[in-house]
Order: C-alpha cells, then structure tokens, then sequence
C-alpha cells in the first residue's frame, strides 16, 4: 500500500465517519455506501444508493460529499457512482460535472 493511498484511505473515513445524508442516516449505511475503493495515487471511487431516489435534496447531498472529498488535501480526486436507482446514469453525471 502506498503512502498516498493510506493517507486518502484516513482523510476518507473521516469525512464518512459521522456523515449523514439527507434523511438522517449514516452514509456508511450498508444499504446506501455499496463500495469504496481507494487507488494507490489517492483517487477515491464511491458506490452509492441513495435511499430516496426521487429527492432532490438526496442529490444535493451527494454532490456536496463529492466536493467535500475533492477538495480534501491529501485525495486527489474522487468519482460517485450511483446505482440501484432509476435512471442512475443521469444521477451519476449530475453528482460528478
């Protein structure tokens, strides 16, 4: 493991730690953080569900994590990829322009 990615893996899970999304449950919820990956240069990959995929503060939410994670000193940058919802595709461009 890479010094960069250790360092991403630790700013990473703080910011998760204690997140909540817009309807109060943790982020690291089973149900909605599907899968984290963590590449050795420091670039973050989220798999995300969002509980309520017909709400807009939901993806407001989602992008504010993304900007929170981006702009993190030690992550270099990170990517959300939204799933188990309709039109997923849509909700995945909307979180990363």
């Amino acid at each position: 493991m890479t010094k960069a990615k250790k360092i991403a893996q630790k700013g990473l899970a703080k910011i998760l730690r204690n997140r909540k999304e817009a309807h109060g449950k943790l982020i690291t919820d089973e149900d909605i953080l599907k899968g984290v990956e963590v590449s050795d240069a420091g670039n973050i990959d989220l798999w995300i569900c969002p509980p309520h995929p017909h709400c807009p503060c939901c993806l407001d939410g989602l992008i504010e994590l993304r900007n929170e994670v981006s702009e993190h000193k030690n992550i270099l940058a990170c990517h959300i990829e939204i799933i188990g919802v309709p039109q997923s595709e849509r909700w995945t461009a909307a979180v990363n322009e």
